[in-house]
């Protein structure tokens, strides 16, 4: 299991003063931009400062985009403040460089933010870092998960003409989006909760541990096994139950494996989880920061079974 959510460093705000410069190589879109799916995890291969492309997790749980300490040195990018913030496992520190270039097939992005962080090493799962916000923030963002390609269209020009579901996302003060979503537990209980949309998380559903507990959800569920995690802040200890139904826009997922966080540090109030890969890789989707809001167009995996892992 691996996470690589990053919730906000405490630096971001002094590192993104200057206009963003978006230069695509035709037209007003960059398509059918090559990507991986590893353990329901997106990977992309981007450029910093026109160096060759390294791999990255393209995670809109981060709050913005982060390299490891290693490939930053290479490249020769160097923090100029510090930064702290609260990831999947705990706390993490590094540094932020400013007036970076990001590039990938078809468009560059300048000047942006960039953290340099000591992400851990993951047995069998090569990255270099993840692709964040500032980033994302600047497109209309489509995933096919099954063609295994990635659109980026210029959010001003753009025009949904599917018939895709649209769900609202709440970004407002954010840097990471949320979304509604509404569960039946296996004892008959019902609960609402504000989760996090995360490309960056590989399994269903995680709870976070203040909602966990506000609603004795390790009381009232039976049969829970131990279940590990790890993020960009260390391991992660959480418990494993299940939902009789999950609910997220129109969609209704049944029997579904629910993830209980122990780390009882709260990331972020107003954050009761995340949903992730697992449940995303069901749809083509299309994420709009701009209009707040998210596409959701069911593909052929949309009633296969839910896997505790990815």
């Amino acid at each position: 299991m691996t996470v690589f959510a990053l919730a906000a460093p405490s630096a971001i705000g002094q590192a993104t003063a200057a206009a963003t410069s978006i230069r695509f190589t035709t037209g007003r879109s960059a398509l059918k931009i090559p990507i991986e799916i590893d353990n329901n995890l997106i990977l992309i291969r981007m450029s910093f400062n026109g160096k060759r492309p390294i791999r990255l997790i393209f995670d809109t749980g981060a709050s913005m985009t982060a390299l490891r300490v290693v490939r930053a040195a290479e490249f020769g990018i160097k923090g100029t403040v510090q930064a702290s913030g609260n990831a999947t496992g705990g706390r993490i520190e590094g540094q932020i460089a400013r007036g970076v270039s990001l590039s990938v097939p078809g468009v560059e992005v300048s000047p942006q933010p960039v953290g340099i962080f000591p992400f851990p090493q993951v047995p069998g799962f090569d990255f270099d870092g993840v692709v964040g916000y500032h980033f994302i923030n600047q497109f209309v963002v489509e995933i096919d998960y099954l063609k295994k390609v990635m659109n980026l269209y210029d959010r001003r020009s753009y025009r949904y003409r599917g018939k895709g579901a649209v769900v609202p996302l709440i970004l407002k003060n954010r840097e990471t989006p949320l979304v509604s979503t509404g569960f039946l537990f296996t004892n008959g209980q019902r609960n609402s909760a504000m989760v996090e949309l995360d490309t960056g998380g590989d399994s269903a559903f995680v709870l976070r541990f203040p909602f966990v507990n506000k609603h004795a959800l390790l009381k009232t569920s039976k049969d829970l096994t131990e279940s590990g995690g790890r993020g960009a802040g260390g391991e992660q200890e959480r418990l494993l139950g299940r939902a009789k139904t999950a609910k997220l826009g129109p969609f209704v997922f049944r029997d579904v494996p629910v993830l209980f966080s122990l780390q009882k540090e709260a990331n972020d109030p107003g954050v009761d989880g995340i949903v992730g890969g697992e449940i995303l890789r069901r749809f083509k989707l299309i994420i709009d920061y701009s209009r707040s809001r998210m596409i959701l167009e069911p593909n052929k995996d949309l009633r296969s079974p839910i896997e505790v892992e990815g």
